[in-house]
């Protein structure tokens, strides 16, 4: 009763909510800009690349403007003529963790990126945006875009056969997620369609998305590779595959994702989507997922569908980390006179925009890490990969662990308002 209490509430403000006229600024399409990011720890540049035009919106027709102010960047589209903001979205990527790095000290790099919204009917200008260390969007990038420039890319997308794994309703009312395979050889196909609707059982096992399976869509595109498996650099294991995943990602053994970024965002287009999710056919333990940009899980793990749902939690709801390695300086990784962005951790700068108003009153803050408080709401130290002064909203949850198939309360709420937003 009071998960479907909570669920009424978020509905109701997310009704009062002025949007944008879809039919007025878009056409049922989406446009795709690739560009490519660089720099290093002190700068950051972005360069155009391209500009395509892609068979499908996957997106609600409905939420265009962001309310949720997530990600490390955005993306705002305003129509040039009125200067009106039209679409924003959120989002992070891979060049902002490798900023983080040791590399980014004493080199510079760049990463291949792509943004997508609706495709425009008039010219807009696109902004993107960048956090700074206050955490506050500065523009970085703008461009003027006119949708009948000859320059705009129409190739056709022929190669792949795509499938409907469980499928809700039209698209645009529905969260729509693409599982791409990577390592999967043509002859392996229906393990990956086997795979796929496993862990497709795996995500509906988790609430809220086991309360609103028909809020959801699931595709697949068949994208075969030429071998089976993938990189594993630490072992000299090679492997020749469709969107080149691998493992140790900045060194980090387990850290699985690809740079891939153009191939995957062919192959997405093949079908509406939100969310992209690499099913990547392997045992070893790895998985990854940045907000608004990509997911990616092994296959073949004990462990795998509860890393397939943290997974997702990161990329779709950009739900921090709730674990930590021991460290003790938060300052060395935040800047501890700002809150922080996700809606799960903080730093108790401004604890009231976010779950505070969830800890019942006979909860101490900070709350002791004591099975006392297994199953309240309370304030945790030891989160965002620190032990000290950064705090998390339960004692154990998804974002934690593997130790539990669900979210925490907190966590729980986030998700669900997301899956709201994607399938009104």
């Amino acid at each position: 009763m009071k998960v479907q209490i909570l669920s009424f509430l978020i509905l109701i403000s997310f009704n009062l909510k002025a949007q944008i006229n879809f039919d007025k600024y878009f056409i049922d399409k989406s446009m795709r800009f690739d560009y490519n990011i660089g720099g290093n720890k002190n700068e950051t540049k972005v360069f155009y690349n391209k500009i395509k035009e892609e068979p499908f919106w996957g997106g609600s027709t409905k939420n265009l403007i962001d309310t949720f102010n997530f990600g490390d960047f955005r993306i705002q589209v305003f129509d040039k003529k009125s200067n009106k903001l039209i679409y924003s979205r959120g989002y992070s990527n891979l060049y902002y963790e490798w900023i983080d790095t040791e590399e980014a000290k004493q080199t510079s790099r760049s990463f291949y990126e792509s943004v997508t919204f609706p495709f425009p009917k008039n010219t807009i200008l696109l902004k993107i945006e960048m956090r700074n260390k206050n955490l506050v969007f500065k523009t970085l990038f703008e461009k003027e875009i006119n949708p009948n420039s000859i320059s705009i890319i129409k190739d056709k997308q022929i190669k792949y056969k795509t499938q409907k794994l469980h499928y809700s309703e039209e698209h645009h009312k529905k969260l729509d997620i693409v599982i791409i395979p990577d390592g999967y050889t043509k002859e392996e196909l229906n393990k990956f369609h086997k795979d796929s609707k496993r862990f497709i059982k795996y995500f509906f096992e988790v609430e809220p998305f086991k309360s609103n399976k028909d809020k959801v869509n699931f595709w697949a595109v068949d994208a075969f590779s030429e071998e089976s498996g993938t990189d594993i650099p630490g072992d000299t294991i090679w492997k020749n595959t469709v969107i080149n995943t691998h493992f140790y990602t900045f060194g980090w053994e387990r850290y699985l994702t690809t740079q891939d970024i153009e191939e995957l965002r062919n192959i997405a287009a093949y079908v509406p989507y939100d969310q992209i999710y690499i099913l990547v056919n392997t045992a070893k333990y790895g998985g990854g997922g940045i907000y608004n940009y990509y997911n990616l899980c092994s296959a073949d793990h004990k462990q795998s569908g509860r890393v397939f749902t943290h997974e997702f939690g990161h990329a779709f709801a950009a739900l921090g980390d709730e674990y930590d390695y021991g460290y003790n300086k938060a300052e060395d990784i935040y800047n501890m006179n700002v809150e922080l962005w996700q809606a799960n951790i903080t730093n108790l700068v401004d604890f009231d925009s976010k779950w505070k108003d969830l800890i019942k009153k006979d909860t101490p803050i900070p709350t002791p890490d004591s099975l006392i408080y297994k199953n309240k709401v309370g304030v945790f130290e030891g989160a965002g990969y620190v032990k000290k002064k950064i705090y998390r909203p339960a004692y154990d949850c998804k974002m934690r662990s593997n130790n539990t198939d669900n979210f925490c309360p907190v966590c729980y709420r986030t998700v669900f308002k997301m899956l709201m937003f994607y399938s009104e």
